[in-house]
């Protein structure tokens, strides 16, 4: 296993990290494994070198679960979860990771992170704006509960660049992580600048779908009507016109990992490690053999030139999406999709 520092602490996170929704959110991910299963990928991850498990209250029941699973082996993990409710007081803080710790089985997390901002993006589900109370409460709840020995580190996910702006310097000096959707096929939080300013500030990115969805394995046909998961039909690249053009960058990762004898899931994966400002990839792992295959995209060789090629493909492709979207939208009708700016 390969590491990186987090923001100047010190400590070292794996460049792959174990992203758990898929342990705990059946109505979103369908049936669950047994208990058994996850213990196996949580076992062999820390056997790997993994370091990092990250989780939410908004994950159903993947909080209990490694609860249980973690039991003797909390030593041996980074322990992240995050803040569901968009309200920031540090009451509600509070209250909501006592109830995290006790579903966890710990006494305290090692990374506490802010789910969401609030953000209003016409056409999805954000229909409102952080303002200047949001953003102090933030801050003053995150450095008490970590005054209180609560919380090792703070983080925040999923925001854009006047999110952060918004925070002020001196909860910058004190975030070091943003968690947010970075793939090949989802770079806006490179071309609206959030990552330079991260990179100014020392914020790491947590990144998380790196294979959107999915998507970058190749495992998805040319026919967007073959999608049938709900989940995925919320995404904004399962809906044509964007499909289609996505495909075209899956094409591309899958000649790269046919040169050099990888799967498109490990140049997809090694792609984003290989990013400046990315500490550490979030893999969502629900079978052992995925969990497998991910590990090794640690160490497959991509040249310069297959990242410039892979690079030049994701841009090309971003570049036809408008300005301003998220990843998931609650409502992928033709007529609000063009709302949104996607058109063919």
């Amino acid at each position: 296993m390969q590491y990186k520092e987090l923001a100047n602490t010190g400590v070292k996170v794996s460049k792959i990290a174990i992203g758990t929704w898929q342990f705990g959110h059946a109505a979103v991910w369908g049936e669950l494994s047994p208990l058994e299963e996850y213990q196996k990928i949580i076992d062999e991850a820390i056997d790997a070198g993994v370091n990092l498990i990250d989780t939410a209250k908004a994950y159903g029941t993947s909080e209990e679960v490694l609860g249980k699973i973690l039991k003797g082996k909390r030593d041996k993990v980074l322990l992240a979860t995050k803040l569901s409710r968009q309200e920031y007081d540090y009451n509600t803080a509070r209250s909501e990771l006592e109830g995290s710790l006790k579903r966890l089985q710990t006494d305290y997390v090692d990374l506490y992170q802010i789910h969401w901002p609030k953000i209003n993006i016409p056409g999805t589900w954000h229909k409102a704006d952080m303002e200047k109370k949001d953003y102090e409460d933030v801050f003053n709840s995150l450095i008490k509960l970590k005054q209180e020995g609560l919380i090792r580190f703070a983080g925040v996910c999923n925001f854009r660049l006047h999110n952060l702006e918004g925070l002020g310097e001196q909860a910058l000096d004190f975030i070091v992580t943003n968690q947010v959707p970075y793939s090949l096929l989802w770079r806006f939080y490179d071309v609206e600048g959030v990552s330079e300013f991260c990179k100014q500030k020392n914020i790491g990115f947590l990144a998380y779908s790196p294979l959107a969805q999915g998507l970058l394995s190749g495992n998805f046909d040319k026919d967007v009507k073959n999608v049938q998961e709900k989940i995925r039909q919320a995404n904004i690249l399962f809906n044509e016109p964007v499909y289609a053009r996505a495909i075209k960058v899956v094409k591309v990762v899958e000649d790269v990992a046919a040169e050099i004898g990888a799967t498109p899931s490990q140049v997809a994966l090694k792609w984003v490690m290989e990013r400046d400002v990315v500490v550490s990839v979030l893999s969502g792992i629900r079978k052992l053999k995925h969990l497998e295959e991910n590990i090794h995209a640690v160490d497959i060789p991509l040249t310069e030139e297959h990242l410039k090629k892979l690079d030049e493909a994701s841009l090309n492709f971003q570049n036809t999406l408008p300005q301003g979207l998220e990843l998931w939208i609650g409502d992928n009708s033709k007529e609000n999709l063009e709302k949104l700016g996607i058109k063919a």
